[in-house]
């Protein structure tokens, strides 16, 4: 949480570099009574300058001499435009802000009408994405200043945090200062020098740094991060408007339009957006975002810098927070000058016209699919009102007609590049400026407070810097071993690094005693894990285990080999040998931990093991982008095992170790065993990182084709078969909200002349109420292994989850974090078929409970309750 706090507040960003000739210009805000009118926004238009003034309505600005034009608005207030003549060091300026009354006589709002926000929003959802491309480059200079208060701390993040001085922290106002330079690239690229930073903030806080509101877009479909802008193509599945109002600004109307979301969600906003008539674009934002206890409030003031160019000069942001025991607030004001702009070549006269499109951004003539993109826009244009369809319409076309080549270019790529959008270098002096050069830079002088705030700082370091020389001539000489850090690695494990390269882990004392079985009792023992790292791409894994069982009076082991080559092709090559227990169900077996938990206390053993001694191959690579191919081989010696305990914590008595439908042990064979699998993504989108590919994502599904062949040797009791399947599946995201899961796989035995219960086909079923199983592709009611079959198979899942399904529709259960899915589920051989549906609830993938039903033959079959724990496959993994 301290991070999401730093993040937030104390972000260095952006500056204004000192003149040696500038004269320093002080102002006051206030309105008719007198009284300071706070963070009022200035704008200096012969310097594209924003400024916002401080809480008591005060603001300083180094100028050269000269004359100015200035235009001074505030939420509540008349702008007001004034002429200012810099002549002297002792300029000064006094405006008085009159209270501004909003009209409704120009558009009526009657009961049973749409309200006429919508209309108004309709257009400004339209043209975003114009307004987003509209600018091709800047370089601009602001100026930052933050404070936070932090009044509570828990005890305990005071203890892990190991720093002494958050104490010194409490209920005092911390101060960071930023100046820096930044450029601007479209589409979305952001060089950031940072020229000086001065703060009250310990070094030990870390607080970080960032440009987070200032290099984000309210036009892009998302702002800061993941929080849906109201002004994305899908805002009206989001948002309620409503019409507040309109004034007169230097010849534009500008509509007052108020933000709700329909949902409590920490991605949404509320607040008010202002609207410019005609031109649909923004003028003023005010919008409150909250989450879990922490609530933030951005104000963020537009200006006209070049002809029908509106950007960001001035922003303001505030935020409380009291969650998990931490209590805080904070703001931040930034100041922006714009020195150089490049806009695309687009045609200023067509926002206001509405009735043709802009030119390519070159100023050329469109090829011919693009002007068909164009004659679709022009009549969206020409219509006198939109529907929400229209607007989402209009939004897409110009975003295909506005697009920058770069971003076209980016987007038909599938390697997603890695270059940084926010690109951060600080200047070596940044943090030795003087007291001459801040008197330049600072914008907004320094309250009382923050002033006392940097002497106590400095205070504060010096007497550290004089404890810290007197503790190291005594730590020098002593040196104790944390206990809390020994007692951590003996018993949760640690890794080693013995060399450059190296890293050797093991488990821990909680290791040894990971699993307890009826056939082989506790499994005690370790798993070593030794790994090279040549380079940051390619690596060699060994992980020897080896475990005493208590029941059976012997040793397990096992010996896995892992090798990663051909890094842009994510080859890898596993190898494995040994001679353990193992599940009849190998590839959808459940969780061997759960099957613990149920022997132990219930004397449920779900799973039915045999004993295999065996050496396998197995290979992975790319054989192109999307398409992945799997071989591998492996040769066993099985043989049946038999339950040589019955320890349970009540005494309850176990069930044989004999798998549902088998009616007496399997007999001893061999099996070899050929695969190949394909796996296929259309475009799947990758990223290269550290010389390695990774895969990140497709729009498209992903198709599988796999075959299996029992290879009988001269041997009479060696399987002996050929199993062919194929599979699909895919995850759709419908919006922010909701998505869809499918999963389809189906096959046969081609030939089952001699076959054996571990190498019928298998599903992931869940005998037990908890599962460590996904819901979106397992049963929640079958028992294990009851439908596993040699002949054909057929079966498919489907999941609808939203963020607000049922119970998420209840506002008090609105700002809790879960989402809620539907499920259904089809099962059938030629045996059986078997049909189940349910509700869930949970954190995604994390966790989640739902309530079944089953029907065998489209006959009731039976209701249950599931827990479903996937998280506990990553842990017990590791």
């Amino acid at each position: 949480m301290t991070t999401r706090l730093t993040w937030l507040f104390l972000i260095t960003c952006c500056v204004i570099t000192a003149d040696a000739s500038a004269q320093t210009l002080n102002g006051r805000i206030t309105n008719g009574k007198g009284q300071p009118v706070p963070n009022a926004a200035l704008y200096i238009r012969e310097l594209a300058h924003g400024v916002m003034a401080d809480d008591s309505g005060a603001v300083r600005i180094a100028l050269k001499e000269g004359s100015y034009t200035f235009d001074i608005s505030s939420l509540g207030y008349e702008k007001k435009t004034v002429y200012v003549t810099v002549d002297n060091p002792a300029a000064t300026l006094t405006v008085v802000l009159n209270e501004k009354a909003y009209s409704l006589q120009e558009i009526t709002v009657s009961a049973g009408r749409e309200d006429p926000a919508y209309a108004i929003m309709r257009r400004a959802i339209g043209m975003a994405p114009f307004y987003l491309h509209q600018v091709k480059s800047y370089e601009s200079e602001a100026y930052l200043k933050g404070t936070v208060k932090i009044e509570k701390i828990p005890a305990l993040l005071k203890i892990t945090a190991n720093k002494e001085n958050l104490n010194e922290m409490i209920n005092k106002l911390l101060v960071v200062e930023s100046h820096n330079e930044v450029k601007f690239t479209a589409p979305d690229r952001y060089e950031q020098r940072v020229l000086a930073v001065s703060s009250s903030i310990p070094s030990e806080a870390d607080f970080g740094s960032g440009m987070s509101i200032t290099t984000s877009n309210i036009y892009s479909p998302t702002f800061d991060g993941d929080f849906i802008s109201p002004l994305a193509p899908d805002a009206f599945t989001f948002y309620r408007f409503s019409f507040e109002g309109r004034s007169l600004e230097g010849g534009h109307w500008i509509n007052k339009i108020r933000i709700a979301p329909k949902k409590k969600n920490f991605k949404l906003f509320s607040g008010w957006i202002y609207i410019v008539d005609d031109s649909w674009n923004v003028q003023f934002l005010d919008i409150t975002i909250s989450q879990s206890g922490l609530t933030f409030r951005y104000k963020i003031n537009y200006n006209e810098v070049k002809p029908s160019v509106f950007l960001p000069t001035a922003f303001e942001a505030g935020m409380t927070a009291n969650v998990m025991g931490i209590k805080a607030s904070g703001k931040y004001s930034t100041s922006i000058q714009y020195n150089k702009l490049e806009v695309n070549d687009f045609d200023p006269a067509m926002l206001t016209k509405a009735e043709t499109s802009p030119p390519a951004p070159d100023g050329k003539a469109r090829p011919p699919k693009q002007q068909k993109t164009q004659a679709k826009l022009d009549k969206l244009l020409a219509k006198d009102e939109l529907t929400n369809r229209d607007a989402y319409k209009m939004a897409k076309l110009m975003h295909e007609i506005s697009e920058p080549e770069e971003s076209a270019r980016r987007r038909d790529t599938l390697e997603i590049l890695s270059a940084r959008r926010v690109n951060v270098t600080v200047d070596s002096l940044a943090r030795m400026r003087d007291s001459l050069y801040w008197a330049g830079a600072r914008v907004l002088p320094l309250l009382e407070e923050e002033i006392k705030s940097y002497r106590e700082s400095d205070s504060l370091k010096k007497t550290k810097d004089s404890i810290d020389s007197g503790a190291n001539e005594i730590t020098a000489s002593i040196s104790l071993p944390h206990a809390s850090k020994w007692i951590n690695r003996t018993l949760f494990g640690s890794r080693i690094n013995p060399d450059e390269g190296w890293r050797l882990s093991y488990r821990g004392l909680l290791g040894l005693v990971p699993e307890y079985n009826f056939t082989d009792g506790f499994r005690i023992g370790e798993k070593l894990t030794l790994e090279w790292r040549p380079d940051e791409a390619k690596s060699f894994t060994l992980a020897p285990s080896a475990y005493y069982l208590t029941a059976r009076r012997t040793v397990n082991w096992q010996v896995d080999a892992t090798f990663r080559y051909a890094p842009l092709k994510i080859g890898q090559m596993d190898f494995s040998a040994g001679n353990t227990t193992a599940d009849f169900n190998r590839i959808d077996g459940n969780l061997r931990l759960v099957n613990s938990l149920a022997s132990l206390f219930f004397a449920e053993n779900p799973i039915r093991f045999y004993q295999r001694k065996y050496v396998s191959a197995m290979n992975r690579i790319d054989a192109a982008n999307g398409l992945r191919l799997e071989t591998g081989i492996a040769c066993e010696e099985r043989t049946a095992l038999e339950n040589n305990t019955s320890y349970s914590f009540f005494g309850k008595k176990p069930s044989p170790n004999i798998p549902a439908g088998q009616t007496a042990p399997m007999p001893a064979h061999t099996a070899v065993r050929a695969t190949v699998r394909l796996q296929y993504t259309p475009r799947h989108y990758y990223r290269i990182r550290n010389g390695r590919k990774y895969y990140e994502y497709s729009h498209y599904p992903t198709f599988m084709l796999g075959y299996e062949k029992g290879i009988p040797p001269d041997n009479g009791t060696a399987v002996s078969y050929d199993r062919l399947e194929a599979g699909i599946r895919q995850q759709i995201r419908i919006n922010a909200f909701d998505r869809f899961n499918y999963f389809v796989n189906a096959g046969t035995f081609l030939s089952s002349d001699r076959i054996y219960f571990p190498d019928f086909k298998h599903f992931d079923t869940n005998e037990l109420w908890i599962t460590a199983s996904s819901p979106d592709n397992s049963f929640a009611l079958l028992d294990n292994y009851v439908f596993s079959t040699s002949e054909r198979w057929l079966q498919a899942h489907a999941a609808y989850s939203s963020m607000y399904l049922l119970l998420k529709n209840l506002p008090f259960l609105q700002n809790y974090l879960f989402d809620e899915s539907l499920h259904a589920r089809l099962l059938w051989t030629p045996a059986n078929d078997y049909i189940e549906a349910g509700y869930s609830a949970g954190l995604g993938d994390v966790g989640r409970i739902g309530i079944f039903v089953g029907f065998d033959s489209w006959k009731y079959r039976g209701v249950g309750i599931t827990v479903s724990l996937p998280l506990l496959n990553a842990v017990t993994n590791n």
